[in-house]
């Protein structure tokens, strides 16, 4: 439970952010594939409900989205945060710059 709550704490409020800034921009697609992984990120109640969200994450860009500069910046620092997370949970060392 530990890690859904850091992981809800870290990256809600990105993908909030994210999301208004996909429906300005007119991105339907991109803005509703960011919710659904809100809706599974807020619904974690353990790591393994956790993992999926990330796995959905971390496949944002094999899917193909293009995104404008500033929501590029956006989706970078969302999986930035997602990486820490992931060596969090495997009790990995995390290297900041």
């Amino acid at each position: 439970m530990r890690h859904a709550t850091a992981a809800r704490n870290e990256l809600g409020p990105l993908l909030d952010h994210l999301i208004r800034h996909l429906g300005a921009e007119g991105s339907a697609t991109q803005q509703a594939h960011f919710k659904r992984i809100r809706g599974l990120l807020y619904g974690a109640a353990d790591d393994l409900e956790l993992t999926r969200s990330i796995f959905e994450l971390t496949s944002c860009t094999a899917m193909g989205f293009r995104f404008s500069h500033a929501t590029d910046v956006l989706v970078r620092r969302i999986l930035s945060k997602t990486s820490d997370l992931v060596s969090d949970m495997q009790g990995l060392p995390q290297i900041r710059h």
